[in-house]
C-alpha cells in the first residue's frame, strides 16, 4: 500500500479544485522532478485497478493497485507527463478513471521501488493510451504519441515564418552529458546535495528562471513574437515569458536581476543570438543536471539557428564565480513545428511537503 511503502498520500480537497501530494518525510516530497531516476531503467509492466488518480500539470498521477499471488496488493505509482502535453497528444483525463482494470508499463524508477514512469495504459475498452514516444504496445487501437510528424506539411507552413512560430520538443530527452558539471569544491558539494524530489522549486509551482525555461521545456510549446523591434518568447512550461531587446545597446546599468534575467539580441544571418544575463535564479538546470548552483554572475548565450522546419539550439554558459571552466553544448536540443499548435495556459498544481 501507498501509506506502508512510501509514507506518501495523494489527498483530493473535494470542491476547491485542488489535489495535494503530501508526504511524511521531508526528504521524499515530491513528484516534479528529473526524469533521471528512470533513465536506464527496465520495462515494467503491471495490471490492476486504478484506485487515484491525479490529471494535471506538471504531472499526470495515477496509482494502480495489483493484487500478487498471495492475495496481497501492491500499489503502482505511475508518474506521466503534464496534463497539457498528454492533451495535446489527443489523451485526456476522460480516457481513464478510477475503478478501471487496466494494464500499464512504463520505466522503473532507481529510487522507488513501486514508481513508473508512465509509457503505455490498455484501458477496459482495449484503447491503449501513448504518453511517451515509444508508441503503442498492445494494440492498434491507440491515442497518443507514436504517430510520424507530418514534415512536409510543418515546412509548407511554416517556411515563410523563419522562427516565429510556435516550436515543440518531439525528440527523446536528451540525457547525452555523462561527465560532471565543471564546479569548484564549494559548488560541488552544493549540487551533490541537491534532491529534486524537496528542493525542486517546481514543486510549489514557482516559475523556473534561466536556462531551465528553455533547457527543460519537456514537449510543452514555445514560441517567437515579435514585439515592435524586440522580440518576446512565450513559452507553455509554467508560462514563462521573455523579453529579447534588440536594440543593440548596452544593458543598462540600473537593470535588476530577475529570474529570466536580461536578454539582449542580435542576428548573425540566419541565426538568433541572444545573450542572458541579471539571473536571480539560484539554479544552472541542462538535463541530466538538476540544481547546479549559479549566482548571478552567471552569462549565458544561446544560439537559435532554423535549417529547414528543425530549430536546433546551442548553448554556451559561464558563472566564473562557481564554474571552472565554459560549458559549451552546440546543438544540445532541437525542435520541430506542428501545424496549428499553439502555446495555451498552463495550469499548476503544486506539491506540499510536510517536514
Amino acid at each position: 500500500m501507498i501509506l506502508g511503502q512510501i509514507d506518501r498520500t495523494l489527498r483530493f480537497a473535494a470542491g476547491a479544485g485542488l489535489v495535494m501530494v503530501v508526504s511524511t518525510l521531508g526528504s521524499t516530497a515530491a513528484a516534479h522532478h528529473s526524469r533521471v531516476e528512470y533513465v536506464g531503467g527496465e520495462i515494467h509492466e503491471v495490471e490492476g485497478e486504478v484506485v487515484r488518480l491525479v490529471w494535471r500539470n506538471p504531472h499526470v498521477m495515477i496509482v494502480v493497485r495489483e493484487t500478487q499471488p498471495d492475495g496481497s496488493t501492491v500499489d503502482w505509482i505511475l508518474e506521466g507527463p503534464g496534463a497539457g502535453t498528454a492533451a495535446r497528444d489527443g489523451v485526456r483525463g476522460a480516457n481513464v478513471a478510477v475503478g478501471d482494470h487496466v494494464r500499464a508499463a512504463g520505466n522503473r524508477s532507481d529510487r522507488r521501488d513501486t514508481w513508473l514512469r508512465l509509457a503505455n495504459v490498455l484501458g477496459p475498452d482495449g484503447t491503449e493510451l501513448v504518453l511517451t514516444s515509444s508508441g503503442p504496445r498492445w494494440s492498434e487501437d491507440f491515442l497518443g504519441r507514436g504517430q510520424e510528424p507530418e514534415t512536409e506539411a510543418v515546412a509548407a507552413q511554416g517556411a515563410s515564418d523563419g522562427i516565429f512560430r510556435v516550436w515543440v520538443y518531439t525528440d527523446p530527452t536528451p540525457y547525452v552529458i555523462d561527465e560532471l558539471p565543471p564546479l569548484n569544491a564549494e559548488a560541488m558539494a552544493a549540487y551533490e546535495a541537491y534532491d529534486p524530489l524537496r528542493d525542486d522549486p517546481a514543486l510549489e509551482c514557482d516559475m523556473p528562471g534561466m536556462p531551465r525555461i528553455m533547457t527543460i521545456t519537456g514537449t510543452r510549446p514555445f514560441e517567437f513574437v515579435r514585439r515592435g523591434d524586440d522580440i518576446a518568447i512565450n513559452a507553455q512550461n509554467f508560462n514563462g515569458r521573455r523579453l529579447i531587446h534588440m536594440d543593440g545597446g548596452p544593458v543598462p546599468a540600473d537593470v535588476e536581476a530577475t529570474p529570466t534575467g536580461y536578454s539582449t539580441g542580435r542576428w548573425e544571418g540566419g541565426t538568433l543570438v541572444v545573450r542572458t544575463t541579471h539571473i536571480s535564479y539560484p539554479f544552472f538546470d541542462l538535463p541530466p543536471w538538476w540544481g547546479v548552483p549559479q549566482t548571478e554572475a552567471m552569462e549565458l548565450v544561446e544560439r537559435f539557428t532554423l535549417e529547414g522546419d528543425v530549430l536546433y539550439y546551442d548553448f554556451w554558459a559561464n558563472d566564473p564565480t562557481l564554474f571552472t571552466q565554459p560549458i559549451d553544448k552546440p546543438r544540445v536540443l532541437r525542435w520541430h513545428s506542428e501545424p496549428g499548435l499553439s502555446v495555451e495556459q498552463d495550469t499548476c498544481v503544486p506539491y506540499y511537503a510536510e517536514e
